[in-house]
């Protein structure tokens, strides 16, 4: 299937984007802090595009967005969301958020509930952001700038291995801007705004895999399942921070059981 790739255009500030599919339910999907939408590459080719349209959007500092300046906060992510979605002629859409973009998928369930049909968050960090130990926050700081530390998070994170862990790596420092790194950081660090999105009805699928370090089950039970009252938990067996990657094909049917149940 063809896919139509959309740069960022300044004027308008809309994120850069690649299209997938031309099905009547649209999905717009968001990267992590450590990639762009070419997390999703090996996902693609598995995806039903005769059901489904999917986005892969670039948030600014990223990837097809890399020239747009960012505040790195998450009000700025969901309003650029919004207006790509508008963009794109989408009144109602579904909305998947990986690792940092968990807690846009929140974000978006609050400020436009009437438009997220459901929300997925795979391997969240959530509305009260990822609070880290002193010796934590310097590793993670050591990693926007010093690349064996950055290989060192990705092998930490996944089961997979040194080849693919050092590709992540060039993929970090080709597509995300390093002026934004830090101020992603600081957003992925701190953010609290958990007040503004407990109770909300909007569906939602935590996606977690089982070799996740630090993003486990019992975190998603005490965060998501607890604030959202339509939250399914669902863990992936032997997957790390990455099930897009390490287990697509399996990865793809989850999701879109997910979405065929939330179709409107």
């Amino acid at each position: 299937m063809k896919l139509e790739i959309q740069g960022s255009t300044g004027s308008a500030t809309v994120l850069g984007h690649v299209r997938y599919g031309r099905g009547p339910v649209n999905v717009l999907v968001l990267h992590d802090w450590l990639g762009d939408h070419t997390n999703y590459d090996e996902l693609m080719p598995l995806l039903d595009g005769s059901a489904f349209t999917y986005v892969f959007a670039d948030l600014r500092g990223y990837g097809l967005s890399i020239d747009l300046s960012p505040t790195c906060n998450v009000d700025e992510i969901a309003s650029d969301c919004l207006r790509l979605a508008d963009t794109l002629a989408w009144r109602r859409f579904h909305v998947l958020g990986h690792s940092m973009t968990g807690m846009i998928t929140q974000r978006l369930a609050a400020v436009a509930p009437g438009r997220i049909a459901s929300a997925i968050a795979v391997c969240p960090v959530s509305a009260a952001g990822n609070r880290l130990s002193t010796e934590a926050l310097a590793f993670f700081v050591d990693t926007t700038h010093n690349d064996n530390a950055l290989l060192r998070l990705f092998q930490y994170v996944t089961g997979l291995g040194a080849v693919w862990a050092k590709r992540k790596v060039r993929q970090n420092r080709m597509t995300v801007a390093p002026g934004c790194r830090m101020r992603y950081l600081d957003m992925l660090v701190n953010a609290d705004f958990v007040d503004e999105i407990q109770g909300l009805a909007t569906p939602f699928l935590v996606l977690v895999g089982d070799k996740d370090p630090g993003l486990e089950a019992s975190t998603m039970e005490r965060t998501f399942l607890a604030w959202h009252p339509n939250a399914t938990l669902h863990v992936i067996a032997n997957s790390g921070h990455y099930p897009m990657q390490e287990c697509a094909p399996y990865f793809a049917k989850v999701i879109e059981d997910f979405l065929n149940r939330h179709a409107d």
